[in-house]
């Protein structure tokens, strides 16, 4: 059965739940045994009180001797119980047995007195002829015809009714508690699979849909407790389905600018063959080379931007403590090559001291280095680039300004847009994802870029600003 499977959560709850109970019901049918064991028992005494009391009556004084008359038929009017037999004993003032067994077990010693009823009367357990036997003892005054003391009378009895009404108790108490438990447990169960029917229903549902399907799942869980479990999915299904959707377009965006560079290749490797000019030859390879350098940028571009759109801000990547300062003089360094060839005036000036910033070494440098391709990449022939960084109201702001087009306010979140290509740099090739690159790398660090006019050299002033970070990296010593 399924239910009994550890696994099973029905078994769980009949375990953590059913067992307890059945402990309960087991110690409640027990008590319920004793305390109907006792009851039984009072009721009984209180009978073979009566029967004593009935034998002192009969008691009387005949030439000088105590004498008990006590016909079966006197006895037999009080005690009219067909489950048990009766005995009884009579003692004198002197303890002689007058009537009744002469061996009827006597009182054992520190058998206190009852104190439930207004005589002189004691009752115990004892064993008379292989039978066990409640026995009530009784003294009687005798004060007649010279004769004084205190009569003894023994009433006693087997235990086979006060045994049976304790079972009959007993039986009553474990069938109707038992049946408590019972339907608890029937109730339980039909309200756990009452609950558990909408998640199985939610179960084959998601079994049957088919893998591209993303759409929103129905409320099928009506419990306040488990609505939350369908807004959870609803909510993860709308981020995948936006990282889907922004995957193919990514994708569709890539394979076409892809297909540009590879088209232009096929077709420069078709001039070379059909020309038997050397020349020719080498001009064919020249473009060829120059075609697979930004065939090679473009992908290396590609690739930084898909790892950093499937990237959660700060989850993937501890940020660590870099210096801003020379981060941005290196990539000057790196960059002065590509600057003296064009040639354009490339430069650093701001903070001259370290600048500590909370961000990820690697992507830090990438910024960086897209930053200043954009810039000599659309800056004229004998423009200036200028690299600044500066400090201001508790945090890193990296500037890098050029004398070049600049973009219109209008085209500006166009620019960070991958693939979108601006009006005014169709004579310099790419793919439109430097900024691109940056916008992400700066979103990776939970910031912004900011597009603005270069007041000092007119051109566009690109500012991303980073928190600063109060010390130092720690020094590991030898």
């Amino acid at each position: 059965m399924s239910w009994l499977r550890p696994e099973s959560l029905l078994g769980k709850l009949l375990l953590f739940l059913g067992l307890p109970l059945l402990l309960l019901w087991a110690f409640s049918a027990l008590n319920s045994y004793v305390s109907a064991l006792n009851a039984a028992t009072q009721a009984y005494d209180r009978t073979l009180l009566a029967s004593a009391r009935i034998v002192a009556e009969r008691l009387n004084v005949h030439h000088g001797e105590l004498q008990a008359e006590v016909p079966w038929a006197v006895l037999d009017s009080v005690e009219r119980n067909m489950n048990d037999r009766l005995y009884y004993k009579v003692q004198d003032t002197h303890g002689r047995v007058i009537s009744g067994y002469d061996d009827l077990p006597a009182m054992p010693r520190g058998v206190a007195r009852t104190e439930l009823y207004p005589a002189l009367a004691w009752f115990y357990h004892a064993t008379y002829q292989g039978q066990r036997l409640r026995v009530a003892r009784l003294l009687q005054p005798v004060n007649e015809d010279g004769i004084n003391g205190m009569a003894e009378i023994y009433v006693a009895e087997t235990l086979q009714s006060r045994h049976l009404l304790a079972r009959q108790l007993l039986i009553s108490s474990a069938l109707t508690q038992g049946g408590l438990v019972l339907l608890t447990l029937v109730l339980a169960g039909l309200l756990l699979r009452r609950v558990l029917k909408p998640m199985r229903k939610l179960s084959r549902l998601m079994v049957r849909r088919s893998p591209g399907e993303l759409t929103p799942l129905p409320d099928l869980l009506p419990w306040s407790e488990t609505r939350l479990l369908i807004v959870a999915f609803n909510r993860y299904i709308s981020r995948l389905r936006a990282l889907i959707a922004r995957q193919e377009r990514f994708s569709a965006d890539a394979s076409h600018q892809l297909k540009t560079p590879l088209t232009v290749l096929k077709t420069q490797a078709a001039v070379a063959l059909a020309s038997d000019d050397p020349a020719q030859w080498r001009e064919s390879l020249q473009a060829m080379s120059a075609t697979l350098d930004q065939t090679i940028t473009l992908t290396e571009r590609l690739l930084q931007l898909a790892t950093l759109r499937r990237a959660e801000p700060g989850e993937t990547r501890a940020l660590g403590v870099v210096d801003l300062v020379a981060a941005a003089r290196e990539s000057c360094f790196s960059r002065l090559p590509q600057a003296r060839s064009k040639p354009v005036d490339l430069g650093y000036e701001g903070e001259e001291g370290p600048v500590w910033v909370a961000a990820e070494p690697l992507l830090l440098a990438e910024l960086c280095a897209n930053l200043l391709d954009n810039a000599l990449k659309y800056t004229p022939a004998g423009g200036v680039v200028t690299v600044r960084v500066c400090v201001a109201a508790g945090e890193a702001m990296l500037d890098v300004e050029d004398s070049g087009p600049g973009i219109d306010a209008a085209q500006r979140d166009q620019a960070l847009t991958p693939f979108r290509r601006l009006d005014n740099t169709g004579m310099h090739p790419g793919a439109g994802l430097g900024l691109a690159l940056v916008n992400d790398i700066a979103r990776w660090h939970r910031t912004r870029v900011e597009l603005l006019n270069g007041d000092r050299l007119g051109g566009l002033l690109v500012r991303v600003r980073l928190p600063l970070h109060r010390s130092p990296p720690a020094q590991s010593g030898v």
